[in-house]
């Protein structure tokens, strides 16, 4: 048990010494958003202790729309570039772990952590009486990354070279023990067979000892059964 936790704590920090530049870009707006909100409220609960709460939705809306436009363009226009910063972090964060083949746990828990705040906060101003404006901006931002998404997948896939047999497409390592290795090549395989596959190959894992302990290298093959070598 001890050497799995040594190995997932190894693993852990290897990948985010790999992606430390995404993690710092995270963080960074991260609290961009916390910035953000504070002055947001305090703008917020000043315009809403001038509107009339007995009258429709519609009249408060005219009302903030015409005494408060300007504030509330440049806090939808602040929510609109924060929130376009997020997402692109994440297509970016998401693309790149799956052209270096490397998405796994590490890499959904990370999309998570960094999803949850703009997630959290986009609900909590579109419960304001500006939401229309907010909805606006979210509709945007959505479809921005999403065209770039397409486009991007596209010339990707059109340009990316057909895997070879026997193209060692993932290095790791050193482990400390063969079992840590086998964990980690059964794990690998296990995530990325199903997209192989679809490309007519699947994968075989090949762990070598040396000096510095155990390394792992995984191949394509196009043989139908997959298999593990060792040596």
């Amino acid at each position: 048990m001890k050497w799995k936790v040594n190995n997932v704590t190894k693993l852990s920090i290897d990948y985010f010494k790999k992606y430390k530049l995404y993690y710092v870009a995270g963080v960074t707006v991260i609290i961009a958003w916390f910035v953000y909100l504070v002055f947001f409220w305090n703008f917020y609960h000043e315009m809403y202790f001038w509107v009339d709460k007995d009258v429709r939705y519609v009249v408060q809306l005219i009302f903030i729309s015409s005494f408060y436009l300007t504030e509330i363009m440049i806090v939808t226009t602040c929510y609109f570039l924060l929130l376009l910063s997020s997402l692109f972090l994440l297509f970016f964060f998401f693309f790149k772990n799956i052209k270096e083949v490397s998405f796994g746990k590490s890499t959904l828990v990370t999309m998570i952590c960094f999803g949850i705040v703009p997630l959290c906060c986009s609900i909590s101003l579109l419960v304001t009486l500006c939401w229309p404006y907010f909805l606006a901006m979210l509709i945007a931002s959505f479809a921005i990354v999403y065209i770039t998404y397409a486009i991007t997948k596209y010339l990707y896939e059109d340009n990316q070279e057909r895997y070879t047999d026997k193209e060692c497409i993932k290095e790791a390592g050193p482990f400390s023990q063969r079992e840590e290795a086998e964990t980690y090549s059964n794990e690998f395989i296990s995530y990325w067979m199903p997209y192989f596959k679809k490309q007519s190959f699947t994968l075989v894992s090949e762990i070598k000892h040396k000096d510095k302990g155990y390394l792992v290298e995984i191949y394509t093959s196009e043989h139908q059964n997959e298999f593990n070598s060792f040596s």
